[in-house]
């Protein structure tokens, strides 16, 4: 089972670029599957010309891609015990309280998810200065 594994990756990574062979590896079998064709759509440049009812299906497959392997928490998730709803049954000034499982989570100094890594900019910039000169 394994050479066939190593023989269909070796196939994959070929009609992927070079970048998401790291995501993609993280994959389930059927979301490598919506990637690739969620890919090939890409490349070929045709989504938005798509009927709506199928551009609707490609979007909703890559917002839910996006949102399993792409977003990075760069905030620290409080343990604990989650809020009662009853207690805020509504979103407070500050933003409190949205997410019963995170009451701080979108309020007011919070982090929200990213889509890239977080980079220490120091690193980027001394190696543009030192170009520049």
């Amino acid at each position: 089972m394994e050479p066939i594994k190593a023989l269909l990756t070796e196939t994959l990574h070929h009609f992927i670029h070079k970048d998401f062979h790291e995501v993609v590896a993280r994959m389930t079998l059927i979301d490598k599957f919506l990637f690739l064709m969620i890919h090939s759509i890409d490349k070929l440049g045709i989504w938005p010309r798509l009927p709506v009812f199928l551009g609707l299906i490609y979007l909703a497959v890559r917002r839910h891609l996006h949102q399993e392997y792409n977003l990075i928490n760069v905030g620290r998730t409080p343990v604990g015990v989650r809020s009662n709803p009853a207690d805020f049954p509504f979103r407070t000034a500050d933003g409190k309280f949205n997410d019963p499982f995170n009451e701080t989570a979108g309020s007011q100094g919070t982090f929200f998810g990213r889509n890239i890594p977080p980079v220490d900019q120091n690193d980027k910039l001394q190696l543009c200065l030192t170009h520049m000169d």
